[in-house]
């Protein structure tokens, strides 16, 4: 029952996080509209690997570690910063630039093998490049997990926030990839790029100046 109760809880938190609009859900958002639901899936994929090794790692004390170790945290918040910046200005810099899609990569039935791995790493890099998210998982994790979690916690937990993370992202790529949210961001994609990069961009510098 205790492990009914940690699981649900800390899904429950974590939910909160996935469901609210962040670098993760700009990202998986834009490359279904803007590129394939193919390139979004493997996007929202790339998410949920990212999310299940940051559990992973919560599971092996990484709060603790943060808090040993501040440059460790320093370092991250820097990288990470700067890797938002990077994206929006990425983002930013191609907003104006035509997009062609046609009707085999707006089907989403057609994508090279690249650049679903590119499309599956940026995904996981995003997420796992978050300090944000490595200290959420980080906290929550120490704040509801019981002092010696069972074994059939500690089995279920990483995979089920895979499910969590993965199972949102994967509906949010499937459904703004359909051919009326498309259409609607071709005809205004730049200045939804260029909204989406300044989104990124202050998330990053917000990062950066942070205490915490």
């Amino acid at each position: 029952m205790e492990t009914v109760m940690s699981l649900m809880g800390i899904l429950a938190v974590l939910l909160v996080g996935v469901v609210s609009p962040g670098p993760s859900f700009l990202l998986v958002a834009r490359t279904a509209v803007g590129v394939s639901r193919t390139a979004g899936v493997a996007s929202a994929l790339g998410m949920a690997i990212g999310a299940m090794v940051l559990a992973l790692l919560a599971l092996l004390g990484l709060h603790a570690l943060l808090i040993k170790l501040p440059l460790v945290y320093l370092g991250l918040k820097v990288v990470g910063g700067l890797y938002l910046l990077y994206l929006g200005w990425q983002i930013w810099r191609g907003a104006r630039a035509p997009l062609a899609v046609d009707a085999t990569s707006a089907a989403g039935t057609a994508d090279r093998t690249g650049q679903w791995l590119r499309h599956f790493l940026l995904g996981a890099g995003t997420m796992l490049g978050n300090p944000k998210a490595i200290v959420q998982y980080g906290v929550i994790f120490a704040a509801l997990l019981p002092a010696s979690p069972s074994l059939a916690l500690s089995l279920t937990l990483p995979p089920a926030v895979l499910l969590l993370e993965g199972g949102w992202y994967l509906l949010v790529a499937l459904a703004l990839s359909a051919a009326g949210p498309r259409q609607r961001y071709l005809r205004a994609k730049t200045t939804l790029d260029r909204l989406s990069g300044a989104v990124l961009a202050l998330l990053g510098v917000r990062l950066l100046l942070s205490d915490k």
